[in-house]
């Protein structure tokens, strides 16, 4: 066998998993003498047991690499293992590193050096679904690639504004590339894999999606990323699995604020609160990860490619307060908690999103002023 049939053989075996395919290969040197070994030396490796190991000692009549393989060249995925040269290098680092990646489209090592993962709520609002659009347009135009799950809502705006800017986007699906989810994206997908990034699953070609494949996609979105942003996010979004594995993995944390009176941006808020880092625009992004344009004199933040409605964000009661409290003198975080009796986060969620919609306007002395 090729050292490609014998990761794709080890990638079918169900109930093993990447972490267990790390540790057996960490045992028996490569994944050929896997294959290769009996059952009973299989089964004394921490975490496979007698049943699977019967299962992997078996696996000639339980999987069929061949056939896998001729189902991907004839759908025109590419095949790519954990042992190939051009494998994704920020994937390589990872402990449960897909051993094998099916894709359409392509990939740089730029890619992996320059990119984020833009995640956020299926049902994002209007705001939360222009957030995400804007500043993967303007991280894009800088050069980074958007990394996402072509999920509906955030994940869907984060291709599409990337893609509108003329950038690199990943989308890392949840289900075998046969079985493309959500099917209204299909059209997305064809415009991402041609010419202008990858789609990209670690799962056989005919497995359907399901609860259990989200949650392992997502530490691919994370892991392949130099950062991730969430955007809107409520209190028990699969976002915020996203930003937990980043962590995990030593990536930074950024976060969109949200309304305070509305529960769909709740996670992004807890996030804020824990550490994440508040992001208001793609040029904080750009400055917080020392991210250079690509070519001398171009700007690190463009504007939004088109102007943004004023109803598009709406001002909330507490916002108001803020501004008029601004208008008295009240110009820094810490006389506007005094003036409003608000816990610090609070002021500058309410900050974040004023600047968001024009607002107000910082300087470098830590004032704010009505723009």
């Amino acid at each position: 066998m090729t050292p490609q049939e014998t990761a794709v053989t080890l990638n079918l075996i169900p109930g093993l998993g990447p972490v267990r395919i790390m540790r057996l290969m960490r045992t028996f040197a490569s994944p050929e003498l896997v294959l290769e070994a009996p059952a009973a030396m299989l089964a004394a490796v921490p975490g496979i047991g007698p049943e699977l190991a019967r299962c992997i000692s078996s696996w000639k009549s339980i999987v069929n690499p061949h056939r896998e393989l001729e189902l991907a060249a004839r759908a025109g995925v590419s095949v790519t293992t954990l042992f190939d040269g051009n494998y994704p290098e920020s994937l390589r680092e990872l402990p449960d590193a897909p051993v094998v990646l099916y894709s359409r489209g392509s990939w740089t090592p730029a890619d992996s050096e320059r990119s984020i993962a833009v995640v956020g709520s299926r049902m994002a609002t209007h705001y939360g679904r222009l957030c995400a659009k804007t500043i993967s347009h303007d991280l894009a135009e800088a050069g980074v690639t958007v990394i996402s799950g072509l999920a509906r809502g955030v994940d869907t705006e984060a291709h599409a504004g990337a893609l509108d800017a003329g950038g690199r986007t990943i989308a890392v699906i949840g289900a075998g590339l046969n079985k493309l989810y959500p099917r209204e994206n299909s059209g997305l997908a064809r415009r991402i894999a041609d010419g202008h990034g990858a789609v990209v699953s670690e799962l056989p070609m005919d497995m359907p999606p399901s609860r259990t494949t989200f949650p392992m996609r997502n530490r691919i979105v994370s892991g392949w990323s130099r950062a991730t942003l969430v955007v809107e996010a409520p209190a028990h979004s699969g976002a915020l699995i996203t930003a937990r594995m980043a962590g995990e993995q030593g990536r930074d944390v950024f976060c969109v604020p949200g309304p305070v009176n509305r529960h769909s941006s709740d996670g992004c808020h807890a996030l804020i609160r824990d550490g994440a880092i508040l992001a208001t625009s793609a040029a904080d992004i750009l400055q917080d990860m020392k991210w250079q344009a690509p070519e001398a004199g171009l700007p690190l933040f463009s504007p939004s490619p088109s102007p943004v409605p004023a109803d598009t964000f709406p001002i909330t009661r507490e916002e108001e307060d803020v501004l008029y409290a601004i208008r008295q003198g009240f110009n820094t975080i810490d006389s506007l908690c005094s003036s409003l009796g608000l816990p610090a986060h609070a002021v500058t969620v309410h900050l974040a999103r004023l600047q968001i919609a024009g607002r107000v306007t910082p300087d470098s002395g830590g004032y704010f002023s009505i723009s």
